[in-house]
């Protein structure tokens, strides 16, 4: 989420530098694409996304909403499981 922020700044900045701001942007867009971070928070979409089809395809709206926040919820606390060690 960091890297996000990092590129709107970026924008806003590099839209007044001109040229070089521009190329400074370009580069910094490349690196956020291709960070390990943006890569996980793709997959995690994907892996979201997949699974609420599956659910609403079998379940119904109501067994959607309730399996993705169940997966939201356990993700969640992995990964602040994952920080405190």
């Amino acid at each position: 989420m960091e890297a996000i922020i990092g590129f709107v700044a970026g924008y806003l900045a590099g839209s007044r530098d001109g040229r070089a701001g521009l190329e400074r942007l370009r580069t910094s867009w490349h690196a956020i694409r291709t960070s390990p971070e943006v890569r996980r928070l793709a997959g995690e979409a994907a892996v979201m996304a997949e699974a609420t089809v599956r659910r609403a395809a079998s379940g119904g709206l109501s067994g959607t909403v309730s399996g993705v926040t169940d997966l939201i919820a356990s993700r969640a606390a992995s990964r602040q499981g994952q920080r405190a060690a």
